[in-house]
């Protein structure tokens, strides 16, 4: 069950705002540095996977499949606990 630690973005064409464009995640086979994998690569892991994180309020919550809040754009992952407007990924140390 992959915690998700990390997250790589890019600033949308627009320079309107900042997509995820990768999240790392530990491993046991692995010391140090997290994983960084695609966005696509991570939704299909989470077919056979748990991928989770921790909100700032240290609650956990699951990765989803979604749309971009501000833009639609897709394919995009979004939290269980994210609002409308909300998206908790964000708020992950950059990598």
């Amino acid at each position: 069950m992959p915690e998700v630690v990390r997250v790589r973005l890019k600033e949308t064409d627009d320079q309107s705002h900042y997509h995820v464009e990768l999240v790392g995640y530990h491993t046991d086979h692995i010391d140090g540095e997290p994983i960084m994998i695609s966005i696509e690569r991570c939704i299909n892991k989470m077919l056979y996977n748990r991928f989770w994180m921790k909100t700032l309020a240290g609650e956990e919550t699951d990765l989803a499949s979604g749309k971009c809040s501000v833009c639609g754009h897709e394919p995009y992952l979004r939290t269980a606990a994210d609002g409308e407007k909300e998206e908790h990924l964000l708020d992950l140390p950059q990598a």
